[in-house]
């Protein structure tokens, strides 16, 4: 009873589509229950995609049904778009090649199997619905229901019966172009032994990282040489730099450079406490009134580590970015006034105005300011290695990792410990695949770790990983023996192999493609629609 249904159901659906080219043919009524569905979304050669085609897919998916903002982060509608686009293009690659797929084919494993095809963009998340989706069109009593299945296509997917016959039979074209591309993949056995070699190769080390804004506090204030002479030697560096960041020095509203000398006190003070800090902020603002150099001043008796190292200097601030009575002062300054005492949260403060700006700033003038913090990253980089190669030397010289956590407590008392203090730590066992250690770049690790000779535990020199310099010794090396690698393992491994490589010579094909479509300028894609949390 149930094939009677389901053959009954198939004739009907033959005969609508019969219909509906008719209307096709005649005008413009091919898109049926499809609200917005004439919408222009993108146009492929000679194809568009409408609104229609992208809801239509969408509720294939069930991507409406998840919460709005799990759409927006895993980039839902984006890649449902790039799949219709990728669709088109296979499809219209594979009927050049002479691949042929007709309405009635799609529609009877439709209605015989209960399968959609569905096509996301490359890069779309493996667990995420594609490729073949399962639909059922049966009542409680597990017979086939027609009246379900129309309701679904005209309903749920908001789709002529037409409309959904020619997406399928598009869908069907791209996968047999899928097919045909993937076929020509090969795995050698040099690619099953590498594959099989990273993922049983295993090591564990000890290693220290040395960040460069852990020296900071100990970095020197810029001289004019020095920074002029740096100038000269990174131009290209500084232009770069200067095209990435023009807009911090276009269209400006007032800003203001300037330099301070603070006296802590805050909110924990004694009164006593509080009047002793603003005593000493009044004679220290004298002393800068009287036209004592106020960086000196700032150098010797400022409360602000960072800023007191470098004269004071805060650089150019806005409105809003310090406390209120602070940008009050600041804000009614002439260049180079000095302010009465300003009391805030942190103590009390001497303001020197050292430079206003407003609109546009002039090149040469922007571009030495970004040269000022170049030249200090540059510095605190060479601090961080400097301190890293010392460390790896004596580390080698000794092999005593203890000695080695010893001398790193020392130099970190001298210094003064924070969250970059440079510390002995260890993994865990890793491989090719893990991320050894949270937060530092695992490729560049573990290139480096697995790159060691067997017989040598150090690296030759300290290892640039991000923006730190990270020094390791090798605990231990579990190497792959060759008796593991069986039959069975060869076997599976080559299959794993295989998948990836295939998916990885699909999606460079498809690249390629809307690369030539793009320089044919046969590709265009509109704004995104936005969804409505409809299923």
């Amino acid at each position: 009873m149930i094939d009677k249904f389901k053959g009954f159901f198939l004739v009907l659906l033959v005969v609508l589509l019969s219909a509906v080219f008719a209307l096709q043919f005649g005008g413009g009524q091919a898109e049926g229950c499809a609200a917005g569905g004439s919408t222009y979304l993108a146009r492929v050669y000679d194809q568009t995609l409408s609104k229609g085609d992208f809801e239509a897919a969408y509720a294939v998916a069930n991507f409406g049904r998840l919460p709005e903002e799990t759409q927006r982060s895993m980039r839902l509608p984006q890649l449902v778009l790039d799949g219709l686009i990728d669709r088109t293009l296979l499809a219209r690659e594979a009927r050049k090649v002479g691949f042929e797929v007709n309405q009635d084919e799609v529609m009877s494993r439709f209605v015989n199997e209960g399968i959609i095809l569905l096509s996301l963009g490359v890069g779309a998340p493996p667990m995420l619905p594609q490729g073949e989706i399962p639909v059922s069109f049966t009542d409680k009593d597990g017979a086939f229901n027609k009246d379900l299945a129309e309701r679904y296509i005209q309903n749920g997917l908001r789709r002529s019966v037409g409309e959904f016959a020619d997406a399928q039979v598009d869908e069907y074209l791209a996968a047999q172009m899928r097919e045909l591309i993937a076929s020509s993949v090969n795995v050698s056995e040099a690619e099953v032994w590498d594959d099989y070699v990273r993922e049983n190769d295993n090591a564990t080390i000890k290693y220290v990282r040395f960040t460069p804004a852990y020296y900071t506090e100990q970095k020197p204030a810029t001289s004019e040489a020095a920074l002029t002479a740096w100038i000269g030697s990174n131009q290209d560096r500084l232009t770069t730099e200067y095209d990435a960041n023009k807009h911090r020095y276009t269209n400006l509203e007032k800003q203001v450079r300037v330099s301070h000398i603070l006296v802590k006190a805050g909110s924990r003070a004694t009164p006593e406490q509080n009047a002793d800090a603003k005593q000493q902020a009044e004679a220290l603002q004298k002393r800068a009134a009287k036209g004592e150099d106020f960086a000196d001043l700032a150098v010797k008796y400022s409360g602000d580590p960072i800023s007191g190292k470098k004269g004071g200097d805060l650089g150019f601030l806005k409105k809003g970015t310090m406390p209120e009575a602070f940008d009050a002062a600041l804000f009614s300054m002439e260049v180079d006034q000095i302010s009465e005492v300003v009391e805030t949260p942190y103590g009390f403060h001497v303001l020197k105005a050292v430079a206003i700006r407003e609109g546009d700033v002039p090149i040469d003038e922007a571009k030495r300011e970004l040269a000022e913090g170049l030249y200090g990253d540059d510095w605190l980089d060479a601090r961080a290695q400097k301190a890293a190669a010392s460390t790896l030397a004596s580390w080698q010289q000794s092999g005593d990792d203890d000695a080695v956590a010893r001398e790193l407590e020392a130099a970190a008392q001298k210094r003064g410990e924070s969250a970059l203090t440079p510390t002995l730590e260890e993994t865990a066992e890793f491989g090719h695949a893990d991320t050894p250690v949270p937060g530092l770049s695992t490729a560049a690790l573990l290139d480096a770790v697995f790159a060691l000779p067997e017989g040598t535990a150090f690296p030759t020199a300290p290892v640039k990983i991000g923006r730190e310099w990270v020094i390791f010794r090798l605990i231990d090396r579990e190497r792959p023996e060759e008796a593991g690698f069986t039959d069975a393992v060869r076997a599976s491994t080559r299959e794993v192999l295989r998948t990836l490589k295939k998916k990885e010579t699909v999606d460079l094909y498809i690249q390629q493609l809307r690369a030539k479509a793009t320089a044919d300028k046969a590709l265009r894609v509109h704004a995104l629609p936005e969804q409505d949390g409809r299923s």
